[in-house]
């Protein structure tokens, strides 16, 4: 077989010509580039011999002349550097195979600059390119072909750095670098125009967050190609944090709509355990109206002391109240009507020298009606004071014992019916224009109460530091849509409860261009709209704290533990929450950028290898505990973004600390997913958890109104997914007001 390739070979070569150096540029003697294309870039192309055109063709040389001769380059592959030596070696073949020793091979190389080959047959390479080392034994000659590249093309990037930050519009990210003028260049996959002197220079449109610029120089050889790879985080705004605190004007926006404060529909009767469930606020008063104990309201029930004329009131019965709750431009109407009051009084009345009892009841229905205007109270919190009110008496009917004052009661104008209907409007003004408005005021001030001082608190949990954290939320100044709604503004802050070193400086609360605005959900009865700077702020306060400047050396997983022997992690700059891109399965999306990682492998080198990781991961939010929970599940009040698994994590290689990095970068970011993730995960989801308990309304306003009344409480939920655009995410919520 070897002596049939060997005569094919020979054939071939003698319909082609003999002299080498004699064929045209891009034949396959030539030695030129054209010799050299992809299919044997350097790979050593081992070049049988030509015949000298003088022999006879039929006869080719006489046995034991050179009829071609075989080079081999050793050692072989694709690349050679300028440093680098091969050796050259050949075995000359006369016509029917048969390997002829003793005839002096002469060498040279084509071109001629490329390389030098030296007495002992290596081959010192001069310039890059393409070339071929010639061995001749007369007019026979054969070639083996190269490549020399020292390297990929020179690239730096003059802007951007790692650890940019483009804060500011319009939203472009200019790049501007280095590389070499015959490389092209590619920026996101856009070529983009290289000068003389291998300068370039492009903008990436940015958007909010992270962004990821990737710069590749192609010389068309050395694999793989120049790559830099690094994140830039731009924003059209930053808020300065001032020792890692954070003030935010208009934080979070909550509207009540008329659908919360009435629907129409009064509430059911109590349960067994005598606790009454409804969902809008007329539908509590209702209730608690119910309970209502009039005579604790009357500061004196003796209203009528005299010698003629002696009333008191022995008791007070309510009877099923209505209320009617509406928004206004500027407050609140209320309407209340008190059915079939049942007033049990004694007492007598001295008519012409006869003593008339005033022993039995009066029945009384009376309606009131009050305007209150809703504005921010001394305290901050939303406050009511009273515009109006008016009572009129529907209906008032007296059962006495005694024939005669039931007559009197009948009469208009009379002592004793003055005197009750003077009782009823005071009775029905204190209820209406004073208790109910003070119980809802009470109520939205218990609601917002908890959030002045929200504590956010995680246990350390090496090598995660602890985080301590107060947040807060003060009232902005009120708003009413007239038949609408009350939307409360709400300032937020974010607290270090102790000093911070800010692990590198800090480019702010980063925030998104937003409308004033929120984009408010169609319908619902409450809706929560929270600037994602709050979230970010968040973030920012767990960022400053260290918590992602980590030893992980100690959690490196023990399989792994013989090949990494040290690994720190250090977030240059602060993760940040967005907006999912669309098409996405969630809403949110977490970012992390410039991370670097230093790992210590087990060869011994004089610095750790340094990676950079630039992280994506999905958020889902988790409002309180799923539905049908009881009350008091765990979960009731915890708002939380949890971080999903399976991120989007790519690592560079930014700097190996030795002769070459221990890890290739895709191997590593393999094994990153799996062991330092988690850590990762834990540190960021730590500072993304709130707890929000149901509220409980301070009865000190419902004791003298009710005082059998041993709770009211607020429940919040989220039944819907949130809406997140123009730097609101907006969460259509429903309350459940109980009262026990």
């Amino acid at each position: 077989m070897r002596n049939l390739l060997i005569c094919l070979l020979f054939l071939s070569t003698v319909a082609a010509g003999c002299d080498d150096a004699a064929a045209p540029a891009g034949t396959d003697d030539a030695g030129t580039l054209a010799d050299v294309g992809a299919d044997d870039l350097g790979g050593g192309t081992q070049d049988r011999g030509a015949v000298d055109l003088g022999s006879t063709p039929d006869q080719g040389p006489p046995p034991g002349a050179a009829a071609f001769i075989e080079l081999s380059l050793s050692p072989r592959q694709p690349l050679f550097a300028r440093t680098e030596t091969t050796r050259v070696s050949a075995v000359v073949y006369d016509r029917i195979g048969a390997v002829v020793s003793g005839l002096a091979v002469r060498f040279d190389v084509q071109p001629p600059e490329r390389a030098e080959v030296q007495g002992d047959g290596t081959v010192r390479f001069l310039t890059e390119g393409a070339g071929a080392v010639r061995g001749c034994v007369g007019l026979v000659c054969g070639r083996a072909t190269f490549y020399v590249d020292d390297a990929p093309p020179p690239l730096v990037l003059d802007t951007p750095t790692p650890g940019a930050v483009v804060i500011g519009l319009p939203a472009v990210i200019p790049v501007v670098g280095q590389a070499d003028a015959t490389a092209r260049v590619f920026v996101n996959d856009a070529e983009v125009l290289v000068d003389a002197e291998g300068r370039f220079a492009t903008e990436v449109p940015a958007v909010f967050g992270y962004n990821r610029v990737d710069v590749v120089a192609d010389d068309g050889v050395r694999r793989p190609p120049s790559r830099t790879t690094l994140d830039v985080l731009h924003a059209p705004e930053a808020i300065a944090v001032g020792g890692g605190d954070l003030n935010l004007p208009g934080a979070v926006k909550l509207r009540i709509g008329q659908a919360l404060l009435d629907t129409g529909i009064a509430p059911d009767a109590p349960d067994e355990a005598g606790v009454t469930v409804t969902d809008h606020l007329a539908g509590l008063v209702v209730a608690l109206l119910r309970r209502l104990e009039p005579l604790g309201l009357v500061a004196d029930p003796q209203i009528a002391t005299g010698e003629n004329f002696n009333l008191r009131i022995e008791a007070v019965t309510a009877g099923e109240p209505e209320v009617a709750l509406l928004f206004t431009g500027d407050g609140i109407e209320v309407f209340a009507r008190l059915n079939d009051l049942a007033v049990e009084t004694s007492g007598n009345l001295n008519l012409e020298d006869v003593p008339v009892s005033l022993n039995g009841a009066v029945r009384i229905t009376a309606s009131a009606f009050a305007q209150v205007r809703v504005e921010p109270g001394p305290d901050g919190y939303p406050g009511l004071r009273l515009d109006t009110a008016d009572v009129a008496l529907e209906r008032v009917t007296g059962r006495f014992d005694d024939s005669t004052a039931q007559a009197v009661m009948d009469t208009l104008g009379s002592i004793l019916r003055a005197a009750v209907e003077r009782f009823a409007r005071d009775l029905v003004t204190e209820v209406v224009a004073e208790q109910v408005p003070a119980f809802i005021e009470l109520g939205l001030a218990s609601a917002l109460a908890p959030l002045s001082a929200v504590p956010l608190d995680v246990a350390a949990s090496p090598p995660i530091p602890a985080i301590a954290l107060d947040v807060g939320f003060a009232l902005d100044p009120v708003a009413l849509v007239p038949n609408g709604g009350l939307v409360l503004g709400l300032a937020g802050s974010v607290r270090q409860r102790n000093p911070v070193v800010v692990p590198h400086p800090s480019p702010g609360v980063v925030r998104e261009t937003f409308v004033e605005t929120p984009p408010w959900p169609a319908q619902g009865s409450l809706a929560v709209a929270v600037q994602l700077a709050v979230v970010n702020g968040l973030l920012h306060a767990v960022w400053a704290q260290g918590a992602l400047t980590l030893d992980a050396s100690a959690v490196v997983p023990d399989a792994l533990r013989a090949l990494v022997s040290e690994a720190r992690l250090d977030a240059r700059l602060p993760p940040v929450v967005v907006a999912a891109p669309p098409g996405s399965p969630y809403f949110f999306e977490l970012q992390l950028g410039e991370l670097d990682l230093f790992l210590r492998g087990a060869r011994a080198a004089p610095e750790p290898d340094h990676y950079v990781i630039s992280l994506r991961a999905g958020l889902a939010l988790s409002v309180g505990a799923p539905p049908g929970s009881p009350a008091d599940h765990p979960d009731a009040g915890r708002v939380r973004l949890n971080v999903l698994d399976d991120p989007d994590l790519r690592v560079v290689l930014r700097a190996a600390g030795g002769e070459r990095a221990n890890f290739a970068p895709e191997v590593l970011a393999a094994l990153l997913e799996s062991a330092l993730w988690p850590q990762v995960r834990d540190a960021v989801g730590a500072g993304l958890e709130l707890n929000l308990d149901a509220i409980d309304v301070d009865l000190a306003a419902v004791q003298a109104l009710a005082p059998s009344v041993s709770g009211v409480q607020i429940r919040p939920a989220f039944p819907s997914a949130p809406a997140v655009r123009q730097g609101w995410f907006v969460l259509p919520a429903h309350v459940d007001l109980a009262l026990q």
